[in-house]
C-alpha cells in the first residue's frame, strides 16, 4: 500500500509533466505555424522582388558569357535572405537557363537542358506566380484589384488556401511570358528555431519539476505527519479511551480536523449512549407495531348479504387509525372505523384503548349506548386533547338492516348502482373524547343500501392525501373514484382500485396521514 505522500508525489509530478508537456506542444506548434507563415511571406516577397533583377542580370552578364558578374550578383541575391538555397532560370521554351547549384563555380556549358516536369512546365509558361508544396499540390497566386493574392488553380479557378503548418518546395515567377526564376525555399532556419525552442522549454521544464517536487515533498510531509497522529489516536479511541487528545498546530484545516477529532471524542460517550437508547426505541416502536398489527382483525367475517373489504396504510410505525369487526349474535354483526388525532405512539395508545372498549361493549344492543359509554371511558382515560372520530355500524343479516350511528366522522360514500351515482351520508354527531356526555350529541340511523349498492367509510387520509404542497386529493375527486370503480365485481377489488388511484395520485410526495379504507357492498 503507498503513503498519500508517495500517491501526492506521483500524481502532482505526473500533472506537472502533463502541462508542461501540453505548453510545450501547444507553444512549439504555434511557433512553427508562425514561422512556416513567415517564411512562405517573406520568400514570396522575395522572390517577387528579385525576379525581375534576376532575368535583368540574366540578359546583362550571363547571356553575354558574363559568368563572373552574374555570379557576383547571385551571390550579393543569396546574402539577402536565409530561407532560399537555390536559385533557377527557366525559358519560356522550357529551356533551363541556370541552376545555382550546378553553376555556383563556372557557367554550363553542355547540350541544352530542358525541364522534365510536365507540372513544372505549365508553372514556367502560366501568367501567375506559383508554388508547389512538399506535398505535392501547385498552387497559383492571382493578383486582385488591392494587391492581394488568392490561391487558385491553373485555370484560375478558387482552390484550397496554403495550410498552416504547409511547407513550400518552390515558388515560381514568369517574366514578361520569356523567361521564368524558380525559387527553391529551405526551412533550416525554422527547424533551426524550434529545436532550440524545445531545448529551451524542456530545460524549463526539468526545472519547474524539480523545484515542484521539492515544494510537493514538504508540503506532503505537513499534511501527512498530522495525518499519522490522527490515525494513531484512532486506535486508541477504538480502544475505548474517550480522554485521548490529539495535538495538532499547524494553523490551516488540519489543525481544525485535529480539535474536530477532540471534539468527537468528548463526544463519543454521548453518542454511544444516544446510539443505544435510539435502538431500544426502535425496538419499542417494532414491538408496539406488531401489537397494533395483531389487533386488526386478521380476517374480515362472512355477512349474509354483505361482502366486506378493508385495509390499513400507515403514515408511521405506529398508526392512529382503527377498524374492526364483532360478532354480537347470529344476525348481528358490528363494525367500525375510526380515527385518532394524529398519528404515532400516542394515537396508537388511544386507538388499543378504544378496540378493547367497543369489544366489552359489543353485547349492548344499542349502538347509540355503546358509542356513549366508550367516550366516557376515552374522555376520563385520555389527555385533553386526544380524541376520537368513528362511524359505529351494525349488520341484520336476517332483517337486511344496516344502521350506525357516526360520532364526528367523515360523511359516508353511498353508491348507488340503478342511478350510477355518488352521495354523501352526513351522520354529524361530535368526536369521542371531547366531552363526557355525548347522549344528546349522535344519533342512530339507518342506511337504506340496495343491491348491488356499495357504502365506503374511509378515515381523512384519503381526502387529505397530497401529491405536493399545493393540492390534494380532495372530496370531489374522491367520489369520481368511488363512482369510477362502482361496477367491479367486489369489494376487495373496489378497495383496491380506490387506493391504487390515491397511491398514483400522491406519486413520491410524502404520505401525511393514516390511510383507511372499507368497502361494504349489498350482495343480496
Amino acid at each position: 500500500m503507498y503513503s498519500i505522500k508517495t500517491k501526492l508525489v506521483a500524481v502532482i509530478t505526473i500533472l506537472i509533466v502533463g502541462l508542461f508537456s501540453a505548453a510545450a506542444f501547444l507553444l512549439i506548434k504555434e511557433k512553427q505555424k508562425e514561422l512556416t507563415r513567415d517564411i512562405f511571406f517573406k520568400a514570396r516577397s522575395f522572390s517577387e522582388l528579385t525576379s525581375p533583377l534576376i532575368v535583368e542580370d540574366y540578359k546583362l552578364y550571363l547571356a553575354q558569357n558574363g559568368f563572373v558578374y552574374f555570379n557576383r550578383e547571385m551571390a550579393d541575391i543569396f546574402q539577402k535572405t536565409q530561407d532560399i538555397d537555390a536559385i533557377q532560370i527557366f525559358e519560356y521554351s522550357g529551356k533551363i537557363l541556370y541552376d545555382s547549384v550546378l553553376e555556383a563555380e563556372k557557367q554550363y556549358r553542355g547540350p541544352e537542358r530542358l525541364i522534365g516536369d510536365q507540372g513544372l512546365l505549365e508553372q514556367t509558361r502560366a501568367h501567375n506566380p506559383s508554388i508547389r508544396t512538399r506535398e505535392g499540390r501547385t498552387i497559383y497566386l492571382k493578383e486582385d484589384e488591392d494587391g492581394n493574392y488568392d490561391y487558385v488553380d491553373a485555370h484560375e479557378e478558387p482552390v484550397e488556401s496554403l495550410g498552416a503548418l504547409e511547407r513550400l518546395d518552390y515558388l515560381v515567377y514568369p517574366i514578361n511570358d520569356e523567361f521564368a526564376v524558380l525559387y527553391h525555399v529551405n526551412y533550416q532556419r525554422l527547424d533551426d528555431l524550434i529545436r532550440a525552442d524545445a531545448l529551451r522549454i524542456v530545460f524549463l521544464a526539468l526545472t519547474g519539476m524539480i523545484l515542484g517536487l521539492l515544494s510537493i515533498i514538504v508540503f506532503a510531509n505537513r499534511i501527512t505527519k498530522p495525518l499519522k497522529k490522527l490515525t494513531e489516536s484512532s486506535g486508541i479511541i477504538a480502544k475505548g479511551n474517550f480522554q485521548h487528545r490529539v495535538d495538532i498546530k499547524t494553523h490551516d484545516e488540519l489543525e481544525l480536523l485535529g480539535n474536530a477529532f477532540n471534539k468527537m471524542a468528548e463526544d463519543l460517550d454521548k453518542s454511544t449512549k444516544a446510539l443505544v437508547y435510539k435502538e431500544r426505541v426502535a425496538k419499542e416502536l417494532e414491538l408496539a407495531q406488531k401489537i397494533q398489527a395483531d389487533l386488526l382483525p386478521k380476517n374480515i367475517p362472512k355477512l349474509g348479504g354483505l361482502d366486506i373489504s378493508a385495509g390499513l396504510v400507515p403514515a408511521e410505525e405506529i398508526g392512529g387509525d382503527v377498524y374492526d369487526f364483532l360478532k354480537r349474535d347470529d344476525q348481528n354483526t358490528m363494525f367500525y372505523l375510526g380515527d385518532v388525532t394524529g398519528h404515532g405512539v400516542p394515537s396508537g395508545i388511544l386507538g388499543s384503548i378504544a378496540n378493547a372498549m367497543f369489544f366489552s361493549e359489543s353485547d349492548n344492543p344499542s349502538l347509540k349506548d355503546i358509542m356513549i359509554e366508550v367516550n366516557r371511558v376515552i374522555k376520563a382515560k385520555s389527555l385533553a386533547n386526544m380524541f376520537l372520530t368513528l362511524c359505529l355500524l351494525n349488520w341484520n343479516s336476517e332483517q337486511k338492516k344496516l344502521t350506525f350511528v357516526n360520532a364526528g366522522h367523515e360523511p359516508i360514500l353511498h353508491y348507488s348502482k340503478a342511478n350510477n351515482s355518488v352521495s354523501l351520508i352526513k351522520g354529524g354527531g361530535i368526536a369521542l373524547g371531547m366531552f363526557p356526555d355525548i347522549s344528546k350529541m349522535i344519533n342512530e340511523r339507518e342506511i337504506q343500501i340496495q343491491l348491488g349498492d356499495y357504502i365506503v367509510l374511509y378515515s381523512d387520509g384519503i381526502p387529505e392525501a397530497w401529491r405536493n404542497e399545493k393540492e390534494n386529493y380532495g372530496m370531489d375527486r374522491f367520489r369520481a373514484s368511488v363512482q369510477q370503480f362502482g361496477n367491479l365485481e367486489n369489494a376487495t377489488a373496489i378497495r383496491n382500485a380506490i387506493l391504487q388511484n390515491v397511491k398514483d395520485f400522491i406519486g413520491d410526495y410524502k404520505q401525511m396521514d393514516d390511510i383507511t379504507i372499507m368497502v361494504v357492498k349489498r350482495t343480496e
